[in-house]
């Protein structure tokens, strides 16, 4: 990895990147108020499951749209294809049909408009621009997988598209995304935890730190599923969701 991959990486894996993401807990709230979460060690295993969950889920989207732009050969100063469109549209219509709780397909595609928005301002990509016509049109969703996707895109392919796939500048680009997306899984549940339970921010950068050893394995699993397999089963999640939907007090919208 290059000095300017790591910077973007650390740019987009940001925890602070105001895409609101801050405003949703991952279905925490509610596991903290039935008792399914209540301490450190329950918190783990719950960051762990939701990367688990996510790596056939909506990182198998991710991964998808990558490629497809991969395979465009996306420059800086060529026009994305519209077959690259229209992949793009049906992969993000799959994930979003995956979302059965509607707070999480609202967030889904609050943060993925919010991450196209601040990329195509910052990055002055015409992909992302593109993208962003596609999500305010109305022609797609507008997940936050898909957009995660383009912005690396348009930022792996700023100067030039990629050179030779035989050397693994695809692959690499996959992991350093989908790197990004597991981070944030986790730090959007971590993050939401040091206000619902009695955990220390040392609790949460020792969970960070043991749960994002799984990050290679998970990385692997999402470039391995096929797109018919990516799959949003969830029950306990689900059904957390649903509980928090119906509740009188929230502080999270989900």
């Amino acid at each position: 990895m290059d000095i300017l991959s790591l910077v973007r990486l650390m740019q987009f894996g940001d925890s602070m990147l105001p895409t609101g993401a801050f405003a949703f807990s991952g279905a925490l709230e509610a596991a903290a108020q039935s008792g399914v979460v209540h301490d450190a060690a329950t918190l783990q295993q719950y960051v762990a499951a939701a990367l688990r969950q996510a790596s056939t889920g909506d990182a198998v989207g991710l991964a998808f749209a990558l490629r497809a732009l991969c395979g465009d050969t996306v420059s800086a100063g060529a026009p994305v294809q519209e077959s690259t469109l229209a992949r793009l549209r049906n992969i993000d219509l799959a994930l979003y049909r995956r979302k059965l709780p509607e707070e999480f397909r609202v967030m889904m595609v609050k943060t993925g408009r919010r991450l196209t928005e601040l990329g195509a301002r910052a990055t002055l990509s015409p992909l992302l621009s593109r993208w962003l016509s596609q999500i305010e049109s109305g022609s797609t969703p507008g997940s936050y997988p898909v957009a995660l996707a383009v912005l690396f895109a348009a930022s792996a392919f700023a100067e030039a598209p990629l050179r030779n796939e035989g050397e693994g500048e695809e692959k690499a680009l996959l992991e350093e995304a989908l790197t990004v997306y597991f981070y944030g899984v986790a730090m959007g549940i971590l993050n939401a935890s040091l206000r619902l339970m009695r955990v220390t921010h040392f609790d949460v950068q020792a969970i960070l730190y043991r749960v994002s050893a799984q990050f290679g394995e998970l990385c692997a699993l999402a470039m391995e599923t096929p797109l018919d397999r990516m799959t949003g089963y969830a029950p306990m999640t689900d059904i957390l969701s649903a509980v928090h939907a119906g509740a009188r007090v929230r502080l999270f919208m989900s």
